[in-house]
């Protein structure tokens, strides 16, 4: 997992006498770097969930897969 810390370190921003600037850097939380699979994981569980409740979804479903 991401530390979500704030981590100073340096930038290559150079000025007129070549001195580094320091600026603070603070990391994304770890579910911005994973919500792909999030957003996946949650369309896969409501089409599961809907396969089990509901009959005329899973009739449709079985109809697609026989071809």
């Amino acid at each position: 997992m991401a530390y979500s810390g704030i981590n100073f370190g340096p930038i290559n921003i150079t000025y007129p006498k070549g001195a580094k600037v320091i600026f603070p850097y603070s990391p994304p939380p770890w579910y911005v770097q994973y919500a792909p699979e999030i957003a996946l994981a949650i369309v896969l569980a409501s089409l599961g969930i809907l396969v089990l409740v509901s009959p005329r979804f899973r009739s449709i479903i079985m109809r697609y897969l026989r071809f």
